[in-house]
């Protein structure tokens, strides 16, 4: 527990009933603004990942010439 924390938990247990729950309310906000944003950030890193994977494998079939024909590529898929 850093030296913070603890100060923090004292004038925490110093504060009134009223004021603990306003605090309570106030750390809840924060925490959950925080967590949406953690959130947020680590998926569009994963898709930021996941795009840069899927560029990397396509260059790579497209420079090996591992592609398919346009025309082959909607054999197969009926379009009503």
């Amino acid at each position: 527990m850093t030296s913070q924390l603890k100060q923090a938990i004292d004038i925490a247990q110093s504060l009134s009933l009223s004021e603990q729950l306003e605090l309570l309310k106030t750390l809840s906000a924060i925490i959950q603004r925080t967590h949406s944003l953690e959130t947020e950030a680590a998926i569009t890193e994963e898709d930021t990942d996941f795009s840069r994977l899927s560029f990397r494998q396509s260059w790579q079939q497209a420079i090996t010439e591992q592609t398919l024909p346009l025309s082959q590529l909607w054999e197969g898929i009926d379009i009503d």
